[in-house]
């Protein structure tokens, strides 16, 4: 009876096994791929950091590239990297300097690189992005304004602004659309000092799952991508204003360069992904919080959800540890002369996973 009962269970893994398999064939199948020459591609935040990587990818693929960002000059040395990176020696970098959180300024930037290009834009990706850890009692309400204004309308002024023409073409041009949303791994889950941050980026999930399903009407994909740790100059800025509880529950872990982040944006892109991510840790909050949006391989994350809910709940139990030591240090150390800021934290365990991100800014 017992080895039966073996037998079952190998028979079962094997059919599980195998279904994966299969799910994983027929998604790659399916695949879209990277089909970008002569296609035109709008980045916004394209100045540096993620933006500008991915757009001397797509420049090499030989796609016509616009960029915008705010400072004209870093624009100008960006545009020179990505001609630099062409494939298609013909074909110009359009540029112009606009500021995301105004509408008027993000449509008058993308008609004039439909125009420059002779072509309305195929992919849009919405790069722009602005952070600025604190603590929330400390932070003034027009840091929260500022993120949603970059963050969440920055965002959605790009695509209203750039869809309309893509729906006109679309049917000449079939599945070729593509509209990325750059959120983060704090999208999906956050913690103390990311208040002003996460908000911005959760809402563009909902923002994303929403046009995913609404422009199926027009056969223009839509996806949402959540990077981990980008070594940006931002970053670096951000790390100025950054809690020291932030600090220790995001840990210790390596940047990861703009170049590698952007190939594995374009290579979810190319799969047809609609929740593209960077990082294991950032794949199983994703894995953990997908809601009714399609999933990569719904048999194995099926048998990933059984395995990762305790991971979930140790790591809630984590943060809150790590804020409830904050709190016993400063009560217990007035007499340091320290400030809350200053409470040292040496002590305490190293986070389990680190969840930080880089911005490209405006």
């Amino acid at each position: 009876m017992v080895v039966d009962q073996w037998w079952v269970g190998v028979v079962v893994a094997g059919v599980v096994v195998g279904i994966s398999v299969l799910s994983f064939i027929v998604t790659k199948l399916r695949a879209p791929g990277f089909k970008v020459k002569g296609k035109h591609v709008f980045i916004t935040g394209g100045s540096s950091g993620l933006g500008l990587a991915l757009a001397k990818k797509y420049a090499r693929q030989g796609a016509k590239v616009s960029i915008v960002a705010r400072g004209l000059d870093k624009l100008e040395e960006s545009k020179k990297e990505i001609e630099g990176s062409r494939k298609n020696t013909d074909a110009d970098v359009f540029i112009q300097s606009c500021d995301v959180s105004d509408f008027a300024s993000v449509q008058k930037a993308v008609d004039a690189a439909n125009e420059f290009h002779g072509r309305a834009t195929d992919h849009v990706v919405c790069s722009a992005g602005f952070a600025a850890p604190g603590y929330f009692l400390d932070q003034d309400v027009s840091l929260f304004k500022k993120s949603m204004d970059v963050n969440y309308f920055g965002t959605l002024h790009t695509i209203k602004a750039a869809l309309p023409a893509m729906v006109e073409h679309s049917e000449e041009r079939g599945q070729d659309g593509h509209i990325v949303l750059v959120s983060s791994g704090l999208g999906l889950i956050s913690w103390i000092g990311y208040a002003q941050y996460a908000a911005s980026k959760y809402a563009l999930r909902g923002l994303a799952e929403s046009l995913r399903n609404e422009l199926k009407l027009y056969g223009i994909r839509v996806s949402i991508f959540y990077p981990g740790n980008i070594d940006t100059p931002g970053y670096v800025e951000e790390n100025r204003t950054k809690p020291p509880e932030t600090k220790t529950i995001e840990g210790v872990s390596e940047l990861v360069h703009p170049d590698k982040v952007a190939q594995s944006l374009i290579n979810g892109v190319s799969d047809g992904q609609f929740s593209i991510t960077n990082d294991p840790m950032i794949f199983i909050l994703r894995v953990l919080g997908n809601g009714v949006a399609p999933r990569y391989n719904t048999m194995m994350e099926t048998i990933m959800l059984i395995l990762l809910i305790p991971i979930q709940v140790g790591f809630g139990f984590f943060m809150d540890f790590v804020v409830r030591q904050t709190k016993h240090a400063r009560r217990t150390s007035p007499t340091t002369g320290e400030t809350p800021n200053e409470v040292s934290y040496s002590s305490m365990a190293c986070s389990p996973i680190a969840l930080r991100k880089g911005e490209d800014k405006n």
